[in-house]
């Protein structure tokens, strides 16, 4: 066996070993969605099959916007509030007025709370930020 060809045996063993314990694996199972976020993330990376193993009304869909929607109808009620909670709740208190504009120029509003959700413009948002917190 020529050196070349035992150098490409040893990389293909190496990688088809390193395959079963790896989490980028194209056979590893996906898990069930935890809110419609995640659903939706599934959905726009087709991963229809997968989402159709948990519930069988996305076992034959083909377009991902029909998708999404079907994840709000299957995390509707409940399961909005607690997602819009924890939304809240991830905004940290000690928010300074630079990190708070930061978030505005990134289009970030609807994260900073219900005083912010409403503002549109990036500009009127970094304002309501030093009225915030000056």
């Amino acid at each position: 066996m020529s050196p070349v060809t035992r150098a490409v045996a040893c990389v293909a063993m190496f990688f088809t070993a390193s395959e079963a314990n790896s989490q980028f694996s194209l056979r590893r199972e996906v898990p069930v969605p935890a809110d419609a976020n995640a659903c939706k993330v599934t959905c726009q990376r087709f991963g229809f099959q997968a989402l159709g193993k948990w519930k069988p009304e996305f076992k034959d869909m083909t377009n991902p916007t029909v998708c999404c929607t079907k994840c709000d109808e299957a995390f509707s009620g409940e399961a909005k509030i607690q997602t819009q909670q924890m939304m809240q709740a991830e905004v940290a208190p000690a928010m300074t007025a630079q990190q708070c504009k930061t978030i505005c120029h990134r289009f970030g509003m609807k994260t900073l709370g219900p005083k912010f959700s409403s503002i549109t413009n990036p500009v009127e948002c970094a304002k309501q930020c030093d009225v915030e917190h000056a």
